[in-house]
């Protein structure tokens, strides 16, 4: 009853978009540091905004968006309950149930399926 390692999902994402990834972790950061870049640029010499103003605007709005995009997930994670520990702990409970029915006799498990059936009813 124990999970191998091909039943565990795997994300459809590629490589390179799947943040789980260590190619996806590089090439999100890579266009997260590039953004702001290319938004100063198009602000500075397409609109003709001043480039320190500009500069100080980007920061600020860049970092205040991805805190508030990162405590997001973080709330969402936690509502759905997809933390580490959570999942852990749910595997480690999994994992003590069916040792004991490891451990349990034919007729015991008979007994519990009957117990179980009965209780549906």
């Amino acid at each position: 009853m124990s999970e191998d390692a091909s039943s565990k999902k795997r994300s459809d994402l590629p490589m390179l978009l799947d943040p789980g990834t260590k190619g996806g972790a590089l090439f999100l950061s890579l266009v997260l540091f590039i953004i702001p870049i290319i938004v100063y640029e198009v602000a500075t010499l397409g609109l003709g905004f001043d480039g320190i103003e500009t500069g100080k605007w980007i920061g600020v709005g860049f970092t205040v968006l991805t805190t508030v995009l990162w405590v997001g997930t973080y709330i969402f994670r936690v509502a759905t309950k997809d933390m580490t520990y959570a999942k852990q702990l749910k595997d480690y409970e999994n994992a003590v149930i069916a040792k004991r029915l490891e451990e349990l006799d034919e007729d015991e498990i008979q007994a519990l399926v009957e117990d179980i059936e009965r209780d549906d009813f």
